[in-house]
């Protein structure tokens, strides 16, 4: 390559040297334009010769040309431009809330009610808006149960001013119904323009809870006369027409036991006991019967017909409630062991207990408790 350059060069100077020579003698001279034509036109064949000389035809090995590649470029990530700009909730002109510890002021959920009582329910609620309630605020019935009051039912939320962060108690007048169940009514709150707004937390409402229930029956049972049925037997005898415990009448050596028969058919098989209280306190005593030790009732099932093959020696286990002296039998006590009992036997016509002390002391005294009418003080209910 350096020699066709050189070539080129060389050919270069001849053609401008032989431009600048003067003419000759008598010739014409020339114009510049066509000196500098012909010269364009010599070097212009002439670099087309060596083009041909330097072309993949010639034998003139070709000097390899590098190739170039591009490293991998890594595409940047995109970034959120967006900037993020908190917004403000703004607060509600009307809104309440509540303290779930101090809302129920009166009559808390599940308030047990008779049929047809009458109570108020107050809450206690805030107001959490931006907006002052006056007395043309209104307290509705909103849904559920009317508890005394029919659908559509208003009254003043106030008589004053709640501003916004105060309490205020709202009272309700109301009934139970007749029928016995859980009854729930809900509540809310009206603005001057007829709008119900919110109460928070919750779905909106506020409620009233009550559980009605019947009252609970009250009776006195009272044994089956003493003799055949109910009444007293001796360890070797019996029965006999009392109610007595301890050491025998005949015998101090003997002791004697009191079989009580209750008639319990009166009682709805499907009812609830709720209570029965022993109220044993008529009765007379002979020396010191508490001095032979614990009275024992036990629930027994000894059938229509009491028999000396009723009576139990010993002091058994298995006893339902007891009495250490006669200041013990003076109190009206509730056994629930004797509830429990008595539950299991409704349905059936009777409820049988046994009295028995441990023995005889063998003081030499007549040591015993004659009751005169052991009776029992049963309360229930009935769905």
């Amino acid at each position: 390559m350096k020699k066709y350059a050189y070539v080129i060069t060389l050919i270069l100077v001849l053609v401008l040297a032989g431009c600048n020579l003067p003419s000759s003698g008598g010739q014409e001279t020339q114009a510049p334009d066509a000196i500098f034509t012909q010269a364009a036109q010599t070097v212009a064949a002439e670099l087309t010769r060596v083009a041909l000389l330097a072309s993949p035809t010639s034998n003139i090995p070709a000097e390899p040309t590098a190739t170039f590649t591009p490293s991998p470029t890594e595409t940047p990530s995109p970034t959120n431009t967006t900037a993020f700009t908190p917004t403000n909730t703004p607060i509600p002109c009307n809104l309440a809330t509540w303290n779930p510890t101090t809302i129920d002021v009166t009559i808390p959920d599940n308030t047990l009610m008779t049929p047809n009582q009458e109570f108020s329910k107050t809450w206690r609620i805030r107001n959490v808006g931006t907006c002052s309630w006056n007395s043309s605020y209104r307290l509705i019935f909103d849904s559920g149960d009317g508890i005394g009051v029919t659908a559509g039912y208003t009254q003043q939320l106030t008589t004053g001013t709640v501003n916004p962060n105060q309490e205020v108690d709202l009272t309700v007048n109301l009934k139970a119904p007749a029928a016995s169940g859980t009854y729930r009514g809900y509540w809310r709150l009206r603005d001057p323009g007829g709008v119900i707004f919110g109460i928070t937390p919750a779905a909106g409402t506020f409620v009233v809870i009550i559980k009605v229930t019947t009252p609970p029956t009250t009776i006195t049972l009272h044994p089956v006369a003493p003799g055949s049925e109910s009444g007293t037997i001796r360890s070797d005898a019996g029965p006999f027409a009392d109610f007595t415990a301890g050491e025998s009448n005949v015998d101090i050596t003997r002791t004697t036991e009191t079989f009580l028969s209750y008639d319990i058919s009166g009682i709805p098989s499907n009812a609830t006991i709720t209570e029965v209280k022993f109220d044993f306190k008529d009765y007379t005593t002979t020396g010191n019967p508490f001095g032979l030790g614990i009275l024992n009732a036990y629930a027994t099932n000894y059938g229509p017909t009491l028999e000396p093959g009723d009576f139990v020696a010993g002091f058994p286990p298995g006893n339902i409630f007891d009495w250490g002296s006669t200041a013990a039998v003076n109190n009206i006590e509730a056994s629930p062991d004797l509830k429990a009992n008595l539950q299991s036997k409704l349905g059936t016509s009777r409820l049988q207990l046994r009295l028995q002390f441990a023995g005889t002391n063998g003081d030499a005294i007549k040591d015993r408790i004659t009751f005169t009418d052991p009776r029992l003080i049963v309360k229930y209910t009935t769905p």
